[in-house]
């Protein structure tokens, strides 16, 4: 006798016996048109979600461009794809140290006289020493444009001092004298019509290690003063040239002088009202 539990015996009671038919058979089922038939789910990259992504009700949702929804569902994002950039981020297994790598710029007759001074004094203090003297890297020190180096040896102890590589200018003032190559680049800068910012970023893609902004801005502030105050005497000893001429000549009166000068205005040209003379952002305007 096999031995049947009231619970499975419930349920034989319950299902079909052997040799019925289904009381479904035969039947058949028409369903509407379903809306999930028009869905369509879309998984973006993580950037592009948090872009276009909208929250509605706690659902989330993308919106078309009169801010309704479309019929695109979102699924979880995945990861953004590497790009043509983020491949040069990933910095290189190497023991150099990764400034060591960029393009500086040192006077050629600095750098020469470190190298020998630093290799006759490896020598003598270490004369069995087969190293190589290096830069070291992680101690150079960045003075605008110019860089204070100094060589390590790669197998001994030795390690020298740090060497100026760029020429200083002779100031009676007190603290750090300024470089030749800061003053000189910024006095470049306040004659072309590109600033520090545009500067930077074409340095920075010349893989040139840049000044710091505020760096660049104190130089081109001192830079500049020294600038307006240069071009009025040059031009307080242009005025008294020109007089002392006319006089020479026998005009009736020495002092009065033609001048002509080039305006430059920050302007749209299809703005008139902007500027006394003629619309456009740059004109030349004559003085009797």
């Amino acid at each position: 006798m096999v031995f049947v539990s009231k619970k499975k015996q419930k349920l034989l009671d319950i299902g079909y016996k052997r040799g019925e038919s289904s009381r479904k058979r035969g039947i058949q089922h028409k369903y509407g048109n379903n809306s999930s038939a028009n869905t369509r789910y879309e998984r973006l990259e993580r950037s592009a979600f948090i872009a276009r992504i909208h929250t509605s009700d706690n659902i989330l949702t993308f919106h078309d461009v009169d801010g309704s929804e479309t019929p695109v569902k979102p699924l979880r994002p995945r990861v953004n794809r590497a790009s043509y950039v983020d491949r040069f981020k990933v910095s290189a297994s190497s023991k150099v140290h990764p400034d060591l790598r960029t393009n500086k710029i040192y006077v050629p007759a600095l750098l020469q006289t470190m190298m020998s001074t630093e290799n006759r004094k490896h020598r003598l203090c270490n004369s069995k020493c087969r190293g190589d003297l290096v830069i070291d890297g992680v101690a150079s020190i960045k003075w605008g444009f110019g860089w204070k180096e100094r060589l390590k040896c790669t197998r001994c102890l030795y390690v020298g001092k740090h060497y100026k590589l760029f020429n200083e200018v002779n100031t009676k003032g007190k603290g750090r004298r300024s470089a030749e190559i800061n003053i000189g680049f910024q006095i470049g800068v306040a004659s072309t019509s590109i600033g520090n910012t545009s500067s930077r970023r074409i340095m920075n893609t010349s893989n040139i290690i840049a000044p710091t902004p505020n760096a660049m801005q104190k130089q081109a502030n001192k830079v500049c003063a020294a600038l307006k105050c240069l071009n009025e005497k040059s031009m307080a000893a242009v005025r008294k040239n020109l007089v002392a001429e006319n006089a020479q000549i026998g005009q009736k009166d020495a002092s009065m002088v033609n001048v002509e000068g080039d305006t430059c205005y920050n302007n749209p040209i299809f703005n008139s009202d902007a500027t006394p003379f003629q619309a456009g952002n740059h004109c030349c305007h004559h003085h009797v």
